[in-house]
């Protein structure tokens, strides 16, 4: 394939998954908008819930309909290949790497970097360390796998040469990555937060279990300026019964110990966390627990699942609670989530803040970020651009701002 090819591209899932699609993308060809223009259809692909799984299949065969070359990525070929028509080319997540070869390709993937706006995603690691009964991403991604901190840096500086001004450091569980390599993540955001530029980092999505085992080092690494305040630390239940069935490796003291550590460093840090609702084994007795702590923690963002059952997981035949009690739990917890979510919200309006903007808002306007991650949607700005502005409102997942003035970096990053 050349690089003259167009290749219309659609991907699904997590902001990893979401690059790495995007990066074979651009190592294939042009990405054009239309798949009646494209020469080849490539479909990054997520199956972390069955709903999602079934959505991927359908969507399959609606672009298959356009008589073009279909390649499908990410973890739908890697854990249920089973399901792909024999004249579809799959890609699986450790085939990233080869996709030039596997393709014949001019270029590779691996040395494309991703920019959305001005935000870039750099895949630091494929895989995780951990064995969580009800997990089919383990499957389609494997046993840890890091990326060279030299890569990421490389990719860190083409990006912020493109012009980004957030870069985020993306792994199905950051908090393992090095482990393989004898380096460690607080090594890692070091190294890539000393890069020039005036640029801000998000840390992706960290599992307890391994963040506990470089809690000390994280700490001092968010110290560093050019670091969002924000955490996203799956909990997945508030009761150590189910976590012990679930072999997430951690107990609830575990977790409230590295909110308490980071909010005594941070305390006005962005806290992301995930439920799974109806896990098998689940009561009342434990919902309530799971209840208890999120009203303890009180989360900036809360992400609620009703547990799927994955095919090839130990969870996958056990004896789930009623669909009716399941529903009941999650709108409770929802209803929950959204009163403190408004109550942070209200509290934040007439401030004022030094934020970026780093990306368009998804339904209009412009979403700037502050220090700690607060979205703020602006009307008029910049993408790019540093701002001080006053928030005058909120709606109901972000802050409503006006800007005040354009700033340097400086007075935000070393604010």
């Amino acid at each position: 394939m050349g690089l003259d090819m167009k290749v219309y591209v659609e991907a699904y899932g997590c902001s990893q998954n979401i690059a790495e699609t995007h990066m074979l993308s651009q190592a294939i060809g042009n990405e054009v908008d239309n798949p009646n223009e494209a020469d080849v259809i490539l479909i990054g692909t997520c199956i972390v819930i069955e709903h999602t799984e079934n959505r991927m299949i359908r969507r399959i065969r609606e672009l298959k309909k356009y008589g073009k070359k279909i390649i499908v990525y990410g973890c739908l070929p890697s854990a249920r290949r089973e399901l792909l028509d024999e004249d579809i080319t799959a890609i699986s997540t450790w085939e990233l790497e080869k996709a030039k070869d596997i393709l014949h390709l001019s270029r590779s993937p691996m040395n494309e970097v991703f920019l959305w706006d001005k935000i870039s995603t750099i895949p630091i690691a494929n895989g995780c360390l951990g064995a969580c009964t009800y997990c089919i991403t383990k499957l389609a991604r494997g046993r840890i796998k890091s990326r060279e901190v030299g890569w990421i840096k490389e990719m860190g500086k083409k990006a912020i040469d493109m012009g980004a001004v957030e870069i985020r450091l993306s792994a199905q569980d950051t908090a393992a990555y090095g482990r393989d390599i004898s380096t460690s993540l607080p090594e890692l955001i070091e190294e890539v937060a000393n890069l020039p530029g005036k640029f801000m980092i998000r840390v992706g999505m960290m599992e307890p279990r391994e963040t506990l085992h470089i809690l000390d080092g994280l700490l001092h690494s968010y110290k560093h300026p050019k670091i969002y305040k924000f955490l996203h630390l799956p909990v997945q239940s508030g009761d150590d019964y189910i976590l012990g069935r679930m072999n997430r490796g951690y107990t609830v003291k575990d977790f409230e110990n590295i909110i308490k550590r980071f909010k005594e460093e941070f305390p006005e840090m962005t806290l992301s966390t995930d439920i799974i609702v109806g896990f098998p084994g689940e009561a009342d007795e434990t919902f309530e627990n799971t209840l208890k702590l999120i009203e303890r923690i009180k989360p900036d963002i809360l992400n609620i699942t009703r547990f799927s059952p994955r095919p090839k997981t130990p969870a996958y035949k056990w004896k789930r609670p009623s669909t009716n009690k399941v529903k009941e739990w999650s709108q409770r917890i929802t209803l929950m989530h959204l009163e403190n979510m408004r109550r942070r919200m209200e509290e934040l309006v007439g401030e004022e803040r030094a934020v970026v903007v780093p990306s368009r808002g998804k339904r209009g306007g412009f979403l700037a970020r502050d220090i700690n991650y607060v979205p703020i949607l602006l009307k008029n700005a910049k993408i790019g651009k540093f701002y001080r502005v006053e928030i005058e409102g909120y709606e109901k997942a972000h802050l409503v701002g006006r800007i005040l003035k354009e700033i340097h970096p400086d007075e935000m990053i070393l604010e």
